[in-house]
């Protein structure tokens, strides 16, 4: 086979999959005026292990298909969502419906307690349910975590596995929620939280009680995952209230 049809071949796969992504509202990020931005190219080639313009060719498939739009110098963002059986429905009432908080009422605290309520619960039905291909997806996450010794792109990845746990469960109430918070972690305060408490020791630590949550998952244990989560994001909480 020849290699410019391998190439085209993965662009499809992945074009599927980021499509039924989209359907199934897993994918995307609501901003404050109610718009779902779209991953970046270089976020989807680390996600999916490609090179960036199998990924742009992809994105090209999504955009003839009116999934996304690419607005020069904005970025690119989720266009409304058809449900079959029913009349379009528009992306901010899909998305931005559940976020009924205001940011500013919101403080670190009150959402890492809010973390502790729902993530562990999460991480446990994501141990059920999670397929191969989740799997593989959380430890391309996990391992460009590891790799990187850079703050901001460490973050990046610590969302996203913190995002596919919450894709896993497979259930679209529990991923509304995560779009709830990860709208919220983007709040001023909570960036400036964890700039202050970040280091290359507590990097380490929340690498290794990732990959406990990860293990967790592998070998399908929902109590083993709930607990993992559940230490995780204490050392979160303490790390960000106390340091």
């Amino acid at each position: 086979m020849k290699e410019s049809t391998v190439r085209n071949s993965a662009s499809h796969r992945i074009a599927a999959t980021l499509s039924r992504d989209i359907e199934n509202r897993r994918i995307g990020s609501p901003t404050s005026g109610g718009a779902i931005r779209f991953p970046t190219e270089r976020d989807l080639a680390t996600r999916f292990g490609v090179a960036r313009n199998t990924i742009r060719r992809a994105m090209d498939a999504l955009e003839e298909s009116g999934k996304i739009s690419r607005e020069v110098g904005r970025g690119t963002y989720i266009n409304a969502v058809p449900v079959s059986g029913s009349d379009t429905i528009e992306t901010d009432a899909l998305y931005s419906e559940p976020l009924l908080l205001p940011k500013r009422d919101v403080s670190p605290r009150a959402l890492i307690e809010a973390r502790m309520m729902i993530e562990p619960a999460a991480a446990a039905a994501a141990a059920i349910n999670a397929t191969d291909a989740d799997i593989e997806l959380l430890m391309r996450a996990q391992l460009a975590s590891t790799n990187t010794d850079i703050m901001e792109e460490f973050e990046k990845q610590d969302a996203e596995i913190h995002r596919l746990l919450f894709a896993m469960t497979h259930n679209d109430i529990v991923q509304h929620i995560d779009l709830m918070i990860r709208s919220l972690r983007d709040d001023a305060d909570w960036l400036a939280a964890k700039r202050r408490a970040y280091s290359a020791t507590l990097k380490a630590r929340y690498v290794t009680q990732h990959a406990a949550i990860i293990d967790a998952v592998i070998n399908r244990s929902p109590t083993a995952a709930r607990e993992a989560m559940t230490r995780h994001l204490e050392e979160v909480r303490q790390a960000l209230l106390e340091s």
